[in-house]
């Protein structure tokens, strides 16, 4: 009878986490491919986080860090520059024109560079921390997604590129959480990385103008 719960409960672990792997996808192939709405996307991927946060019910750790910590995170902050210098010259469509076939123009592009921001990068790393101690894929398929989200936008020599980045991220990220650092040094970085690629975007769409 033992045996037979633990196989249950191993099984039911490996649903759950090939689900929340997966999560990501999902918003992306519905709502990012298929209906092309990048507000869709977002919001039903975070309503997956949300409801795994609330399934496990084990938050991961948030404690205070000494300022030398979080200095660590400021390289994250070269990411808006990187991305407004950058893009423009490797881009295989306009910046404003791909946003705005994903529905992402005027209010709701302003909108969403505060949420995707401020809101996302926390949210993304309470849901990865605790799948990237449990599995090294868990790198692959956070970097991949992004990749797909990408695919329509930059050559394949700058996708390679920007999964090679992401990995790393995934790698550091992970780093920082297993020194003792916690998540605050984690999301203050993905806060300053995501900060600063959605307000680049927003430039180069007023700059297209």
């Amino acid at each position: 009878m033992g045996d037979e719960l633990t196989r249950e409960q191993a099984g039911q672990s490996s649903i759950s986490l090939a689900a929340k792997l997966l999560a990501p996808y999902l918003s992306v192939l519905v709502f990012w491919i298929g209906f092309r709405n990048a507000w869709l996307a977002i919001l039903s991927y975070h309503a997956q986080i949300v409801f795994w946060l609330w399934y496990d019910k084990n938050l991961p750790r948030w404690k205070p860090v000494p300022i030398r910590e979080l200095l660590l995170s400021l390289p994250s902050a070269l990411a808006g520059p990187a991305v407004y210098f950058i893009l423009p010259l490797v881009s295989t469509t306009p910046i404003a024109a791909w946003l705005a076939t994903h529905r992402l123009s005027d209010t709701s592009l302003i909108a969403i560079v505060l949420y995707f921001g401020l809101v996302h990068p926390p949210l993304e790393q309470m849901h990865w921390a605790p799948l990237r101690i449990r599995t090294a894929w868990s790198h692959v398929a956070f970097a991949a997604y992004h990749v797909i989200v990408l695919a329509s936008l930059l050559p394949p020599l700058w996708l390679a590129v920007s999964l090679a980045v992401l990995l790393g991220a995934s790698w550091i990220w992970q780093w920082l959480d297993e020194r003792g650092s916690g998540l605050l040094v984690p999301v203050v970085s993905h806060v300053l990385a995501d900060t600063g690629i959605a307000f680049a975007a927003l430039l180069l769409v007023g700059a297209s103008v």
